[in-house]
């Protein structure tokens, strides 16, 4: 399979490739697929030559690169590239019939739902772990270590008159504060901004945006007076560049841990991640099946590892029974 990077200007993620055999290296390289497999073109290569496509949100992507690198050492000559585009970027590409399997950071939205449904296109959608929206800074900025949900709205709201650290808290310097957040297409900016501004959407817009994490740790990493926020699981990944603030929902004071996502301490920004599984599986791809088995029997134990936190077992077991129960197909 030939993969080439995106185009200058792109808006797509990191993508990745994990051809079956051998551990892949986990530095992340950017390549997205040749067009044509966009396009409508087959993309079956008959047993155990398909290539699998999974897209969508930046906070499982590494997770789902994760999954699919283990997949591969366990399935020679599979072929799985992994994409980032947003969950509302991959949502639309699974209900269009471009990708295989879509990571969420939220639920699908009714209306997408409808798309899904007007082009003929099933689905299943699988929780797979939790995580939490992290608010980091630049780990040389040691002036505060806690927000509240109050202030980061005033931080964040449309038309916010918050332009440096002292308009925020009087105590704090006098300097600009640099903001860093996802995109619009972004399920991480959906849910930060229902949570925070109690309208999915409502922020300002005067700061860099991307669907890239690691693109958003980098630019806090390069200023010391910024600030972003991403998943939380992302920022474990990225924790050598910056610092996690502690954020009071209502009960005090909390880091966005494993453990305090697991136990709802971090309160209303934990959440939820799926996998929307389009049921192209049970009609043309033997190995979309048993890639989707592969990634929810895999997740609890590589969750906890990666800086999410597992579902309970129960929640694994439910999501096989249901795929399991899939494979069948109709009566």
């Amino acid at each position: 399979m030939i993969a080439i990077g995106p185009r200058s200007g792109s808006r797509e993620g990191p993508a990745r490739q994990t051809p079956g055999g051998g551990l892949l290296l986990r530095t992340a390289r950017a390549v997205t697929l040749l067009s044509a497999l966009l396009t409508g073109c087959s993309t079956d290569g008959g047993d155990g030559g398909s290539i699998l496509i999974v897209g969508g949100s930046s906070s499982l992507y590494p997770l789902s690169e994760a999954v699919a690198e283990d997949f591969a050492r366990e399935h020679p000559g599979s072929r799985v590239v992994v994409r980032v585009s947003g969950t509302s970027g991959g949502l639309r590409r699974l209900c269009e019939g471009e990708i295989h399997i879509a990571g969420a950071s939220r639920p699908m939205t009714s209306a997408e739902a409808a798309r899904c449904r007007s082009n003929g296109i099933g689905y299943l959608a699988l929780p797979v772990a939790r995580d939490g929206v992290a608010v980091v800074v630049n780990a040389d900025n040691v002036a505060v270590d806690c927000l509240t949900l109050a202030e980061l709205r005033r931080l964040w709201e449309p038309g916010s008159a918050v332009s440096t650290w002292r308009d925020l808290r009087p105590v704090l310097a006098a300097e600009r504060i640099r903001l860093f957040g996802p995109g619009t297409v972004s399920g991480t900016y959906h849910f930060f901004t229902a949570v925070v501004m109690g309208r999915a959407g409502a922020s300002r817009s005067d700061h860099y945006q991307t669907e890239n994490d690691h693109l958003i740790a980098r630019g806090v990493a390069g200023n010391r007076w910024s600030l972003g926020y991403l998943g939380s699981a992302s920022y474990a990944a990225n924790e050598d560049r910056v610092r996690a603030l502690e954020v009071d929902t209502g009960f005090g004071c909390v880091p966005p841990t494993p453990a305090t996502i697991a136990d709802g301490s971090y309160g209303s920004l934990a959440r939820d991640l799926y996998i929307y599984v389009s049921d192209v599986y049970n009609k043309m791809y033997n190995s979309l099946y048993n890639f989707a088995i592969h990634y929810v029997s895999v997740t609890q134990a590589l969750a906890g590892e990666m800086g999410y936190a597992p579902l309970p077992a129960g929640e694994y077991e439910r999501s096989l029974a249901r795929l399991a129960t899939a494979s069948e197909g109709p009566s």
